[in-house]
């Protein structure tokens, strides 16, 4: 009988005292052999597990490296996008600052440039009303002066008597 792996105890060979040395070394030896032999299949197993375990953990590292990575840049995105809006609101304000400045620097000359005018309209106002004044004064001088005139003409036309006048007449087709 070849002693094996699959030795049974049935098959120990058995002595007068007993079983025998020999076959009792022989099955404990197979038995050893059985079971090293499944404990190197079992490692084999557990080898190739945390092998495939590892590979897993290596490419579960290398996933979450490239997340790290995607988050960083999303990150850092966000970051220059916050950035932007914050420089662009700062600059919005500035220019409205600016705008607002300007609107009443622009409310300011409107409002000297109207108050140059009404003086310069009250200045022609006050000449017109001179320039009338003085018009009123000379045609009142005009009138009193032809009207001493008048009085003059008929004065003299009084105190000479009706002699050769006829130089001093007026022909109707000269008046002008």
């Amino acid at each position: 009988m070849i002693w094996g792996a699959n030795m049974k105890l049935e098959e120990l060979k058995t002595g007068f005292w007993g079983y025998k040395k020999f076959s009792v070394y022989q099955y404990i030896t197979a038995l050893e052999e059985q079971f090293s032999a499944k404990l190197l299949e079992k490692d084999e197993e557990h080898r190739q597990l945390l092998e495939q375990e590892r590979q897993r953990v290596r490419q579960l590292e290398e996933e979450l490296s490239t997340l790290r990575q995607q988050y960083e840049a999303q990150k850092n995105d966000q970051l220059m996008i916050a950035n932007t809006l914050m420089e662009a609101q700062r600059y919005a304000e500035l220019l409205k600052a600016q705008t607002d400045e300007q609107a009443q620097i622009a409310k300011q000359q409107l409002a000297e440039a109207v108050a140059q005018r009404d003086q310069d309209l009250q200045r022609y106002d006050a000449r017109l009303q001179q320039l009338r004044d003085l018009f009123r004064s000379m045609l009142q001088e005009m009138d009193a002066s032809s009207a001493q005139l008048v009085l003059e003409l008929e004065h003299v036309k009084s105190e000479v008597p009706d002699q050769n006048m006829s130089l001093f007449h007026r022909k109707p087709e000269l008046v002008v």
